[in-house]
């Protein structure tokens, strides 16, 4: 099971404001904020460095019901998750089911990052969401070809 951390998820109530902070410290390369309708949240990618692949997730909760919404109101935002790509998200969602991890959002389309980071890709990225821990969630995301 080969796993590369891809990017940190930060939740925020405001991206736009929290966005123009991070480019005030530094951080200059950061994409438009884009929808994810079937999530209900708007999504922003800021490269955490130049020279690295990782990069920080920003999300602001699109409604009351996005799945975001509660951990903004009991935690004020943060850290929410670290996303791994793998290549095959079937498999790789099957043996952390296997082990015991609780999936929470099972493997689905996110035309969302694709957009958002200007891929152009026949297959659109998927992602998956697991509970390692109580307290650790962690995303799955095979990026579309």
């Amino acid at each position: 099971m080969g796993m590369k951390l891809d990017h940190i998820g930060l939740v925020v109530e405001n991206i736009r404001e929290f966005t123009e902070l991070l480019r005030t410290i530094g951080f200059s390369e950061v994409t438009d904020a884009v929808p994810f309708d079937t999530l209900n949240v708007t999504a922003s990618f800021v490269n955490a460095r130049d020279d690295a692949d990782v990069s920080i997730e920003v999300l602001e909760p699109t409604a009351e019901d996005s799945p975001i919404c509660n951990f903004l109101k009991k935690k004020g935002g943060g850290l929410h998750h670290l996303c791994f790509e793998v290549d095959d998200i079937e498999k790789t969602s099957q043996e952390l089911v296997d082990k015991g991890f609780q999936m929470v959002t099972p493997p689905l389309d996110c035309r969302a990052y694709d957009t958002n980071l200007q891929r152009k890709c026949k297959n659109a990225s998927r992602i998956a969401f697991f509970l390692v821990s109580k307290k650790l969630l962690i995303e799955l995301i095979e990026k579309g070809r």
